[in-house]
């Protein structure tokens, strides 16, 4: 978590939280802001001028109840549903990371692609090959790829190989192989986590002959509140110290456990 050595301003604290607080509450008394704030009234009223004159609140003439301004809900709601997931994510990720040391990604389906949306790599004892944001992940042959292929509602999973089948791109064409995607949904299941194939080192279309970047992967899913996979996230190992096994029995259930808070998060935020 993100902790500079400075102290917090606490009179925009106090207004924060009064924000926070009119927000969930949708409509609120003075009185109701103070009893839940334990923010003194007279300090209240500067809060809510301060909010009114910038748009964010309003007051009713009918009961005097101060509400959110419909332009600061509209603002929550244009947020995207990867920036939540992404918000929801960083603390999970920044504490798995100082409690295993190695480092661990997040990726979010980008059509039929997995991208990379947040990483702790920068931050992780050991230092290993770090891609940057939005960087396009092959589906069948990666550790998250194959988590959220195997574990995404089916209709979904059937839109996206059909996608994956229709289309040019080298590195995909394993999907014609239904046999092949039959056995990796199986045993991606059946271990309860993605992994990486045999052949792929990293590079979307090349295979480990011709790019290699030495780290082996496995990955869970996040479950959404509806029932989707929100996105993956994994674990990322130089290769030559541990089999993919190893690794699953040293830090799998600290993982699932860092992806099931990330949707518990997703479901309360």
């Amino acid at each position: 978590m993100w902790s500079p050595k400075v102290k917090t301003i606490e009179s925009l604290e106090r207004g924060l939280v009064t924000l926070k607080t009119l927000q969930e509450l949708q409509a609120a008394s003075l009185h109701d802001l103070h009893l839940r704030t334990g923010i003194a009234k007279a300090t209240l009223l500067r809060i809510l001028l301060t909010l009114e004159r910038q748009g964010l609140i309003w007051q009713r003439l009918a009961d005097g109840l101060f509400r959110p301004s419909y332009t600061l809900q509209a603002r929550a709601r244009r947020l995207d549903r990867v920036d939540h997931l992404i918000e929801c994510a960083v603390t999970e990720l920044d504490q798995l990371q100082a409690h295993i040391l190695w480092p661990s990604d997040l990726a979010v389906r980008r059509g039929t692609t997995m991208a990379l949306y947040e990483s702790n790599r920068k931050r992780s004892y050991f230092v290993v090959n770090r891609d940057k944001l939005g960087y396009e992940i092959n589906m069948l042959r990666s550790a998250v790829g194959r988590a959220y292929l195997a574990f995404c509602p089916d209709e979904e999973r059937e839109s996206l190989l059909e996608a994956l089948r229709a289309g040019q791109r080298p590195g995909d064409e394993r999907a014609h192989d239904r046999r092949y995607v039959r056995q990796l949904l199986n045993e991606t299941r059946r271990a309860g986590y993605g992994s990486r194939e045999r052949n792929f080192g990293g590079s979307y279309d090349q295979s480990r002959a011709q790019y290699n970047d030495g780290l082996s992967a496995l990955a869970v899913p996040i479950a959404a509140p509806d029932g989707a996979v929100a996105g993956c996230v994994n674990i990322v190992w130089f290769e030559r110290l541990f089999k993919v096994e190893e690794m699953a029995a040293r830090h799998l259930e600290e993982l699932r456990a860092a992806a099931a808070r990330i949707g518990a998060r997703l479901s309360t935020e």
